[in-house]
């Protein structure tokens, strides 16, 4: 244990894929999203067996993806430039969409772009998408067609009118919020809470409305000024933008913190953070790389045929533990319910 986790005042805890899992929600999303604005806009239709969660998965462990709008719009940018402007096949779209996630940085989006850029002609079609908001799109004050379709589907006609106060125009079946599915026990939540005094925090790119959907009754446990829900607030603030660890040390005063997340951006969030305050403040990063409520949860068999390197790339936990591994994470765990022995909070 890295020294000085002991001595923490608080506890700060993403949402999507440490206390929630999201691989039949917000991924579940996007993959809904990319196949119907393709179809429907270009006539390409993408098969279920297609290997989405690995391409979300890599694109979110470049530190620029934690928005899963970010993610779509990226997704149905690569497969236009190869299969619509290149006239690729599958395995060779695939094998194009490694060799340029490993050129991106943390500009998430923007990244894409210029790579796309640099690799031929895709302005017509980052225009025509126009995501997410362009300086020519004067003739429509709506939000973009991607964002919007991503929205109704997520959040469902009921409340995606909450949060948005206005009517769905695409999507009217079940909404897949409706999926998540809590990770976090409340046993290892009072722990934590009875540990930290009741300073327990939450920054995630959810929504307030998303948020309190999901978590319901936990949202006691979480200092309402010590939360922070990340699209609710300006594009600017999102992850790896440290505002947000800013605004919860100064709303409770605090010195030191763990932040407990499961992604790239979430570390170089904490990494900003400590890179921007004086050595009287730090927030310490604890990575989780289980992929939901089940353990060692791995990639099935069927995406086998469009890669080569299966045997490594089928477990996305593992891949993900190496990663906050070479990232020189703090704490490393599997599941947010370790968390509670691994601070020697139990009697074990």
């Amino acid at each position: 244990m890295a020294n000085g986790i002991d001595e923490c005042e608080a506890v700060i805890f993403d949402i999507d894929g440490v206390l929630v899992d999201v691989r039949r929600s917000y991924n579940e999303a996007i993959i809904k999203t990319v196949q119907l604005i393709l179809k429907d806009s270009y006539d390409i239709k993408i098969a279920n067996k297609f290997p989405f969660e690995k391409l979300i998965s890599k694109l979110r462990n470049t530190g620029g993806f934690n928005n899963d709008i970010d993610t779509a719009y990226a997704i149905i940018l690569i497969i236009l430039h190869c299969i619509l402007i290149n006239k690729m096949n599958m395995e060779k779209t695939l094998r194009t969409f490694d060799k340029l996630v490993e050129k991106l940085d943390d500009k998430g989006k923007d990244s894409v772009e210029k790579e796309l850029e640099s690799m031929g002609d895709i302005r017509t079609i980052i225009n025509e998408l126009r995501y997410p908001d362009r300086a020519d799109d004067d003739d429509d004050d709506d939000e973009n067609m991607i964002a919007t379709l991503f929205n109704e589907i997520f959040y469902g006609p009921v409340l995606f009118k909450e949060q948005f106060n206005r009517e769905p125009k695409y999507y009217f079946e079940k909404p897949l919020i409706s999926n998540d599915k809590l990770i976090i026990k409340e046993k290892s939540i009072k722990k934590l809470s009875q540990r930290f005094n009741g300073n327990l925090g939450l920054i995630s790119g959810r929504s307030k409305v998303a948020s309190y959907f999901t978590l319901g009754n936990f949202m006691k446990y979480f200092k309402d000024n010590a939360c922070i829900f990340l699209e609710d607030e300006k594009r600017e603030f999102s992850k790896p933008n440290a505002f947000s660890l800013h605004k919860v040390f100064d709303n409770l005063g605090l010195k030191s913190a763990l932040y407990v997340g499961d992604s790239i951006a979430d570390l170089l969030m904490v990494e900003n953070f400590n890179g921007q305050v004086d050595k009287k403040r730090k927030v310490f990063f604890c990575g989780v790389y289980g992929e939901g409520v089940g353990r060692n949860y791995s990639i099935e068999s069927e995406y086998d045929e469009y890669t080569d390197d299966k045997d490594h790339e089928n477990n996305l936990s593992k891949i993900k533990e190496e990663l906050l591994k070479s990232k020189n994470a703090d704490l490393i765990i599997e599941n947010v319910n370790d968390l509670p022995n691994i601070l020697n909070i139990t009697k074990n």
